[in-house]
């Protein structure tokens, strides 16, 4: 089996879990960086040790020099500002974006064939910057997040009807924020659609509590970690292991479910290749709606974005 590299840029509680995730999975190689001094190296070294403890094969190494990112055939994106419950997402935007458009030129001097994998909030809008800002074919550059929105759908979903994880598909498409999108003529459990197995005003609730598992999370703990970390992970083992899985990510539409030059989520099939096809599901008419709605969402914000501060 050829031998990849992932590469992790951003170290704080998001990135580390990631880098937990994956070294857990025994997927590639990883290497580290973050512009704290001794942050990814004591990390590699922790996350080595955790490694050898279960005979995991992997070799891990933290830098603080994005000239360690050359080679990588995969790089991760945690860095930067995560939201505060205090924090619109204007807020964040501005101060996340210039940290990313850094970072994705130092992606585009030193691996320039690499798949992009976003994770840093707003997240379409910085998957958005990160794919003008490298120029790379779009089928290379995706963000986690309606992965994660379908993961808590389905954490909701099994709660309330006490029904397995594994038994239930959940789907979410749109932003990665306020505007999503929770299908409902999608979401079923062993393929029966939850609008025969729960009422409208259960479903209601459902959704706004996956809508705001996000900022719960925020409130309690500081920031998500786990459930994120997990979406990624499961995002990169599909690309390493060419599984043709379908998970949720934002990514650059070009004429899919009739819209252009917007990163939003949507289910894709992804294998080796990184984003090989767009699924176009079949929408209700308010589920079409919802939809158009979040589009415009994301790009009323994106002159904002790409302006100079």
């Amino acid at each position: 089996m050829v031998k990849l590299l992932i590469s992790i840029v951003g170290l704080g509680k998001v990135g580390s879990t990631i880098a937990e995730h994956i070294a857990l999975k025994g997927l590639d190689d990883l290497t580290l960086i973050d512009i704290i001094e001794g942050l990814p190296q004591g990390n590699a070294l922790d996350l080595g040790h955790m490694a050898s403890e279960l005979n995991i094969d992997v070799k891990i190494k933290g830098s603080n020099d994005y000239r360690d990112l050359e080679g990588s055939d995969i790089v991760i994106v945690p860095a930067g500002f995560p939201r505060t419950p205090d924090m619109s997402r204007l807020d964040l935007l501005q101060k996340n974006k210039e940290i990313i458009k850094q970072i994705s030129k130092k992606i585009l001097d030193y691996a320039p064939e690499s798949k992009v994998v976003m994770v840093t909030n707003p997240l379409d809008l910085m998957t958005y910057l990160t794919l003008k800002t490298t120029g790379f074919d779009r089928n290379n550059v995706f963000g986690v997040g309606s992965e994660l929105d379908a993961a808590r759908l389905k954490y909701h979903l099994s709660l309330i009807l006490k029904v397995s994880n594994s038994s239930i598909d959940a789907f979410v498409i749109g932003e990665h924020g306020d505007s999503m999108v929770v299908l409902k003529s999608q979401s079923k459990i062993n393929g029966i659609s939850i609008k025969k197995m729960l009422d409208e005003s259960q479903i209601a609730s459902i959704i706004e509590r996956t809508k705001k598992s996000g900022a719960d999370v925020i409130s309690l703990k500081g920031a998500t970690t786990f459930g994120v970390a997990a979406a990624t992970s499961s995002i990169i083992e599909s690309l390493i292991r060419d599984k043709k899985g379908v998970p949720l990510v934002s990514f650059y539409l070009n004429g899919e479910y009739g819209f252009y030059d917007v990163c939003i989520g949507v289910p894709t099939i992804i294998g080796k290749d990184g984003v090989e096809r767009v699924i176009e599901l079949e929408l209700d008419r308010d589920e079409g709606e919802e939809f158009l709605k979040s589009v415009e969402t994301i790009k009323k914000t994106i002159p904002i974005m790409m302006s100079n501060p």
